[in-house]
């Protein structure tokens, strides 16, 4: 005659049989196939709940040399910490909390909602009575059909704050200075070079720190508007990225950063001698040692203080030049006057995160003044700056209106092939249209041509 639990083990794959065959009736029916898993993860609750009391039996029955948790884990199923951590909750259910046990096997509330419970009542600052324990269980289980697992815990976590106020208040007053203590001390800041284009930031702040860091970053956060005339729809991580960069540009624009070696903090570009006579083309490295691509080295030279180092063949230094050709700050003021922030069409970043880019470039024979320049955050800065050894057809082009002195920018042809001059909507707004009858001439030096 077989034993209960042989007979018990078939009825259970029987069970399962039955419910495998009632998976292949639902195909093609969502709410029906959702209505099926929710029973069964009532059933597998349950039965979790039963296993939990027979790891109790194994653990109460005390054989000599018998480790319930290894015996777990021998099984290969379960990882020696799961094994281990279930041995212990098993115990503490029928110690502690046994209403959740019953709780649990009744399919009252889930594995995840018992588990829940458990660790945000083990976790209170106070000490219970077993009568206030009870109390306490019997409370949450009756949310159990209102609230999830996280909210059930985050509420076992403040049950002390109506047993004993004044001593959670004390308890969690000392956490929470302790907690500071430790941020403190573990504040940490790391930025090196990923040796593949990017610098790879990553650390920790104290919360009130990090949280004045990320308010900043959130008000500077590019629109997604911004990015739809460029053709990208970057995700939020990217766009915070940007923003730290328009941070980054705001802080060094206000003059407010302490000197460096009796100089303004400052990136250094080395660069060859070649590479100056043919406009920048070939490629630059930083201070740092790493390698700079062209373009990048032709947008910093827009709006810098440039101090260019050129080396010969030999790395002698040839020429240590002087700080120039950047927009001084009576034109920088007639720029901001006039462009009232980047004038990429979309675009919403402020004068300050804005650089100053030469329409015609610099290396390129442009001059630099109000009428060769504008305004643009570092990301459109970087989208429209021309490269010498790609077609101008499938670059953007920004043109200076004569007539009004206000920049306009010609997509390239992979974005609108009839390219159609566009203008910021803060200039639209007062009425501004193209000049009649006029053609944008896309050369080298743009200009309005009737």
């Amino acid at each position: 005659m077989k034993d209960i639990a042989e007979a018990g083990s078939e009825q259970l794959g029987a069970v399962l049989d039955e419910v495998a065959a009632l998976a292949v009736t639902v195909r093609g029916n969502a709410s029906r196939a959702l209505e099926v898993v929710s029973r069964i993860d009532r059933l597998c609750d349950r039965l979790q709940g039963v296993r939990m009391n027979l790891l109790l039996e194994a653990q109460l029955s005390g054989e000599p040399g018998l480790s319930v948790a290894e015996r777990l884990h021998s099984t290969n199923r379960v990882s020696r910490s799961s094994s281990r951590r279930d041995v212990r909750l098993a115990c503490d259910l029928s110690d502690r909390f046994p209403l959740i046990a019953q709780a649990w096997r009744d399919g009252v509330v889930s594995e995840s909602q018992a588990r829940a419970i458990v660790a945000g009542l083990k976790h209170l600052p106070v000490v219970l009575t077993r009568l206030q324990l009870e109390e306490c269980q019997a409370e949450l289980i009756a949310f159990a059909d209102r609230l999830d697992p996280d909210e059930l815990r985050v509420v076992a976590e403040r049950m002390a704050e109506v047993i004993d106020p004044e001593r959670a208040e004390a308890l969690e007053a000392g956490r929470i200075e302790r907690d500071a203590r430790i941020a403190h001390a573990r504040r940490a800041l790391v930025v090196v070079p990923d040796h593949h284009g990017s610098m790879l930031i990553r650390g920790q702040l104290p919360i009130a720190d990090g949280e004045l860091f990320l308010t900043q970053l959130t008000a500077l956060t590019p629109s997604a508007a911004s990015y739809r005339l460029a053709g990208e729809l970057p995700d939020r991580q990217a766009r915070r990225a940007d923003a730290l960069v328009r941070w980054c540009s705001i802080v060094a624009a206000s003059g407010e950063l302490p000197a460096v070696g009796g100089d303004r903090p400052q990136v250094l570009v080395t660069l060859g001698l070649d590479a100056l006579v043919q406009g920048m083309r070939a490629g630059t490295v930083l201070a740092c040692g790493e390698p700079l691509s062209a373009g990048e080295a032709r947008r910093l030279s827009c709006d810098a203080h440039i101090t260019p180092t050129v080396l010969g063949g030999a790395s002698e230094v040839l020429d240590v030049g002087r700080t120039h050709r950047f927009f001084t700050r009576p034109i920088r003021a007639a720029l901001v006057l006039r462009d009232q922030g980047c004038v990429f069409p979309g675009c919403d970043a402020p004068p300050a995160a804005c650089e100053g880019h030469h329409t015609r470039p610099w290396w390129a024979g442009g001059t630099t003044c109000v009428a060769n320049g504008v305004l643009l955050c570092p990301y459109h800065h970087r989208l429209v700056e021309p490269d010498p050894n790609k077609s101008e057809q499938v670059q953007w082009q920004v043109l200076i209106d004569p007539g009004t002195g206000l920049p306009w920018f010609v997509p390239p042809r992979q974005i609108d092939p009839l390219r159609a001059p566009r203008l910021h909507h803060r200039f639209l707004l007062n009425g501004t249209s193209p000049p009649t009858g006029a053609t944008a001439d896309v050369g080298t030096s743009p200009v309005w041509r009737s």
